[in-house]
């Protein structure tokens, strides 16, 4: 049968969530889950443009492959650009094992996306299948760390050994893996106050603003983009914490998602005003308390700009792979000569998608 791609409808979901069901590891409870998030990013997204958010390929009313692209008001340079991202390719196996037909299908897909946007679009943190169809469509490659800090061998110890033994065993292991609540950036002090939050207000409209000159390239992180994305967002376990200064001024935030059944918990989102290291330093270290509170044995994150990154550096998240940030469409971008160094972005786990 001929497989029509246009735009995803509220009345595919239902077909959506049966295709979500026919990926690898996913019982249905969570195939639907995941398809009440798409949903919410499709259709609620408050960046808007006149082209399609979702692509899906349908077979008559059976959605058979999908493909997402996310509007999103980037700030580069002190200035502003409507773009966005491709995330979220998913092709039916049946059409996967037809003699190529996935990947055909998938290219197609990835036309439509381009032919939507009006300016650039960036691919991040994505899978080894999708790298190979967008390195196929010679889109522009940039290569950045995840890294990871280790926390579930001190865990481990601290359980198994007691008395007298616990000490030395302990102080082994904290050498050993380097667990950030030991680590040489905790030295650095600064008289900010940090706080939990639930919700994301005007103020850090006023805070994405202050941070545009020196953050680097990154979606305009206003309050009602950050409820959308995590606040309100349906079936995400995440926290936030602010960081206020001396006068009580919102300086910077970071989130972090909860551990999964895995054990392993993220750092989505990290922001300070001026890049101030001691405030970095801050956030991270309340992020790294909080997810181990919260059970984690191994934390990611990833981040492109070089202060951030030696940030997790210093507090020994080290680095386990290459994760991409491919660009399509750069030259429809007056800011074409900034967007090809991964350096000049400010990325984390929580961009594009995030976590999914």
């Amino acid at each position: 049968m001929k497989t029509e791609i246009r735009e995803l409808r509220p009345e595919d979901m239902d077909s959506f969530a049966e295709l979500t069901a026919s990926r690898d590891n996913l019982t249905r409870k969570e195939s639907d889950a995941r398809a009440e998030v798409v949903e919410w990013v499709a259709f609620r997204n408050p960046t808007r443009d006149d082209s399609p958010h979702y692509f899906v390929g349908v077979q008559g009313d059976r959605v058979v492959a999908h493909l997402g692209r996310m509007p999103t008001l980037f700030q580069i340079g002190g200035t502003r650009e409507m773009a966005s991202y491709f995330h979220d390719l998913y092709v039916h196996p049946e059409l996967r094992h037809q003699g190529g037909q996935g990947f055909f299908l998938s290219m197609k897909m990835y036309r439509k996306c381009e032919k939507a946007s009006k300016s650039f679009s960036a691919m991040i943190w994505t899978n080894e299948i999708n790298i190979s169809l967008q390195k196929a469509r010679k889109y522009k490659q940039m290569w950045t760390d995840k890294r990871v800090m280790i926390l579930g061998l001190k865990q481990k110890i601290e359980k198994r050994v007691s008395g007298s033994v616990a000490v030395p065993a302990v102080k082994a292991a904290r050498a050993f893996i380097g667990a950030g609540i030991w680590a040489n950036g905790l030295r650095l002090r600064t008289k900010a106050k940090l706080e939990r939050i639930d919700q994301f207000d005007s103020r850090f409209d006023v805070l994405s603003d202050r941070a545009a000159a020196s953050i680097g390239i990154c979606p305009y992180k206003s309050g009602e983009y950050l409820n959308w994305k995590y606040a309100n967002r349906p079936h995400l376990d995440y926290a936030a914490f602010q960081l206020l200064d001396e006068a009580g001024q919102l300086g910077g935030f970071c989130v972090v998602i909860n551990p999964d059944n895995t054990q392993t918990g993220s750092i989505a989102e990290l922001m300070v005003v001026d890049n101030d290291r001691a405030g970095i330093h801050a956030l991270l270290e309340r992020a790294v308390r909080h997810l181990e509170s919260a059970g984690a044995e191994r934390i990611e994150a990833v981040a492109t700009s070089t202060i951030y990154s030696q940030a997790l550096h210093d507090r020994l998240f080290r680095r386990v792979m290459r994760v991409p940030l491919f660009l399509a469409k750069a030259d429809a971008s007056q800011h074409k000569s900034l967007l090809l160094s991964p350096s000049n972005w400010h990325m984390g786990l929580g961009d594009s998608e995030g976590p999914f």
